[in-house]
């Protein structure tokens, strides 16, 4: 849990003047003689931090990259590194004790224990202060937006890239050469592409024996084929705020239109038969096995370079590359799920005074820095990082150290960082894939849902989860008829207790200041 108890202090100045007036004859003011003497103090500010440790090691006490971190900031570092495993039960321990360290991390701001403690004024609202802090403000600029509550800021963002985690379709791009195809642009066309991958020997073997793509489903939701119906509707998440209320795009008619399309798919034998069954941790062996062209993923350099490895032992050309976007049949537009940019926000203590909270903004202000990410993510140069054809390395030691640990207080904030090649991934795709990012962020949506509530959902969702999710792989699969679906659909609008959840949502939604 804690390594050490090293402190860890942030800016704080304090200045003291003293002015003596020595005055010389009685009449004449101008004969007084003024020798201020300023004397200026400087101690180091002390911040606790509650932080997680993700490695098997915990970073050792005066490391030379704390010391570094306190040198770089005039601070002195006290922090608690709680393993991964038990930090969800000692933050709810630590929350409720109300004996809290200066600043903790939550990993979900809008956990109802911490909107409580938030509501009871255990921690700062940051809103007047950002503003000041120009790398925090800008850096972290959209995670700061998306994380605020009651449209106010409460915690310092735990930054992580804005796109590329979510599931998308990745094609074989030698396939796509192979039958003289585009990477597509709308469904229309993938289901195309997909099609042609089934049907018109893309691997060249003179055999009928590949699928156009390959998803897993969950208990309540569609998992890696989740995308298709993103993509039908315009957007991420079950709810969206729309004219005025909260929508449940499963029982929208664009929901249909993307049961329609897997159907399709499913019945031509595009989509794998086994989707149903398939575990997640299963799919990618079908692209490794050259039996599929398309699977949903996000981008990961190191699983798909592990991916390619396994190709090119048997296929040396082979490729992978990712579809940017694809056009929204609900909207019109181009469409790539964005996300949120945060994991977590570290929380203020209130008992924190002003002067002191302002240091600790500071210290987390220059942790926003390229120098200060530089040095939490990697180290320092030469000693525990080399650069080889510009991308930064650490050494054996650093991970095997837990020093990597700081990089969850001063977060890099790159927007390549899953891209950064490793494991088999070509040097030559991170150049390419930084443009796919490039477009995804100037084109992609973000359906901020965080923290909207409901009672009425908690009480009857894992049913209703259960049905809608049970209905839907039936209508796929041919079981249910769509005109079943739009039975079923109807029942579930006029349900009572669905509408209730509705108004709660929309009341939830308003009171977080997003209307």
């Amino acid at each position: 849990m804690r390594r050490k108890t090293t402190s860890i202090k942030v800016l704080s100045l304090s200045l003291a003047l003293t002015t003596i007036l020595a005055g010389c004859g009685s009449n004449s003011s101008s004969n007084n003689n003024e020798s201020p003497s300023s004397v200026q103090s400087k101690k180091q500010t002390e911040i606790s931090i509650f932080t997680i440790n993700y490695s098997a090691e915990t970073p050792q006490a005066d490391n030379v990259i704390e010391l570094e971190m306190e040198k770089r900031t005039d601070t002195k570092l006290d922090i608690t590194f709680q393993p991964a495993n038990s930090f969800d039960d000692k933050f709810k321990v630590t929350l409720s004790s109300g004996q809290l360290p200066d600043v903790m991390l939550t990993k979900w701001i809008w956990d109802s224990a911490v909107l409580k403690a938030i509501e009871q004024g255990a921690f700062w609202d940051l809103t007047p202060f950002i503003k000041d802090y120009p790398n925090l403000a800008s850096v972290y600029a959209d995670a700061i937006e998306n994380t605020k509550v009651n449209g106010k800021v409460y915690g310092i963002p735990r930054p992580r890239p804005l796109v590329g985690g979510q599931g998308f379709p990745m094609l074989r791009e030698d396939w796509l050469k192979n039958l003289n195809l585009e990477i597509p642009q709308t469904m229309d066309e993938l289901y195309n592409v997909l099609k042609a991958f089934t049907e018109e020997d893309p691997d060249q073997n003179g055999k009928k024996d590949t699928m156009g793509y390959i998803g897993n489903v969950a208990e309540n939701w569609m998992d890696k084929l989740t995308f298709v119906e993103d993509v039908f509707h315009g957007h991420n998440d079950s709810f969206k705020y729309v004219d005025g209320k909260i929508i449940w795009r499963d029982l929208e008619h664009a929901e249909k239109d993307a049961l329609l399309w897997m159907k399709k798919t499913y019945d031509e034998g595009i989509l794998a038969p086994d989707f149903a069954i398939i575990k997640n941790s299963q799919m990618s062996d079908f692209l490794k096995q050259g039996k599929v062209g398309m699977l949903p993923y996000a981008m990961d350099a190191s699983q798909i370079g592990d991916m390619l490895t396994t190709l090119r032992a048997t296929t040396p050309e082979a490729g992978l590359v990712h579809v940017p976007t694809l056009e929204s049949p609900a909207t019109g537009q181009p469409f790539y799920p964005k996300e949120g940019g945060f994991f977590g926000n570290y929380l203020i203590s209130k008992k924190v005074p002003e002067a002191k909270l302002r240091a600790i903004l500071e210290f987390f202000d220059y942790g926003a820095t390229e120098e200060g990410m530089e040095l939490a993510s990697y180290g320092l140069a030469d000693q525990h990082f080399s650069v080889v054809e510009g991308l930064k390395t650490t050494t054996e030691e650093h991970k095997k150290s837990g020093l990597g640990n700081y990089n969850n207080i001063w977060t890099l904030v790159d927007e390549h960082a899953r891209i950064q090649p490793k494991n088999g991934f070509p040097v030559e795709y991170y150049e390419r894939d930084k443009e796919v990012i490039k477009t995804r962020i100037e084109l992609g949506y973000y359906n901020n849902m965080n923290g909207v509530t409901s009672e009425t959902e908690n009480k009857y969702m894992p049913e209703w989860g259960k049905k809608v999710q049970d209905m839907k792989i039936r209508v796929i699969m041919g079981k249910e008829s769509i005109e079943a679906w739009d039975k079923f659909v109807d029942t579930m609008k006029n349900n009572p207790d669905v509408q209730k959840m509705l108004e709660e949502k929309l009341a939830s939604y308003q009171a977080l200041g997003r209307d």
